[in-house]
Order: structure tokens, then C-alpha cells, then sequence
């Protein structure tokens, strides 16, 4: 099996993939803020007394920072985005542009999840390979997703 993709980056494709990689620190961050604005309100019925800085602090947990992280992160990897060739054979899947190629065995990754216009390949250490699937057909991208399976990734669909 050889695929070859070449793609450019696609800014809604990194949203997603950022939305996803960064899901658990969001959530941690929104659980946080929802915390310190519920401490806000039991302060205000227990003593009478308005905290804003815990009204503060709460809202900028809950709302501002994840939105900040996911922005921040997204058009960081927008800006170092450049026309991108992706390969995918026996050996592993690598990725290449006009400065750098990084190739990656099967045996690196930990896992590969199937989300809409791509596919992410999980490295250990929580680190991702995206993979724009434009241009393939259902059939290919399956037959990538079962050459996953047969070396012992974990595949999410």
C-alpha cells in the first residue's frame, strides 16, 4: 500500500484537529471556571457579600481561556503551515514540504482517529500526525485505517 496526498492547509481542518487534541485542557479549565462561579454565588447566599473576584476569575476560567488556548493554538499552526505532502505506505506514514520531511513507523503511534476530512495519528507522549484525507476515496482511507488495525492501533471512527 502507497497513498500520497498533497494538501495545503486547510483552516477549519486545524480548527477541528485543535478542538479535539486540546479537549481534555478545556474541559479541565471550563470545570475550573463553573467551580469558582458556583463558589461565587454560595458566597453571595452564605454571607451576603459579593465576590468579584471569584465572579472574575470564573468567568474568565470557564469562557476566555479555552477560547484562547484553542485560537492560540490554531493560528499557530496555521502560520507555520506551508503545502504539505503526506505519505502513507507499509513502512509508516510521513510528511514533507519544502523545508522539512518527518517520517513516523507504524510502531510510533499509539492510535488513529477518523474525524471528518481527516485522520489523526496519535503519538505517544500525546503529541498528533494530522492527515487531510481530501482526495481519497472512502475505500482508501479505510484501507489506511485497517493497515492501522493490523499493526495494532487502537482505531476511533
Amino acid at each position: 500500500m502507497r497513498i500520497q496526498i498533497t494538501s495545503a492547509p486547510d483552516p477549519a481542518l486545524i480548527a477541528a484537529a485543535t478542538r479535539r487534541r486540546l479537549r481534555a485542557p478545556v474541559l479541565a479549565a471550563r470545570c475550573a471556571g463553573w467551580m469558582l462561579l458556583a463558589a461565587a454565588v454560595l458566597a453571595q447566599f452564605a454571607t451576603g457579600v459579593m465576590r468579584p473576584e471569584l465572579l472574575a476569575s470564573g468567568a474568565v476560567l470557564a469562557v476566555v481561556a479555552p477560547i484562547a488556548l484553542v485560537n492560540h493554538a490554531a493560528r499557530r499552526s496555521l502560520r507555520n503551515g506551508r503545502p504539505t505532502t503526506y505519505e502513507i505506505s507499509d513502512g509508516g506514514v510521513a510528511r514533507s514540504d519544502e523545508e522539512r520531511r518527518h517520517a513516523y513507523a507504524w510502531r510510533a503511534f499509539r492510535s488513529v482517529e477518523a474525524l471528518s476530512g481527516q485522520l489523526m495519528f496519535g503519538l505517544r507522549g500525546g503529541r498528533w500526525v494530522r492527515v487531510p484525507t481530501t482526495g481519497l476515496t472512502p475505500s482508501q482511507v479505510e484501507q489506511v485505517l485497517e493497515a492501522a488495525v493490523a499493526r495494532g492501533l487502537r482505531v476511533y471512527r
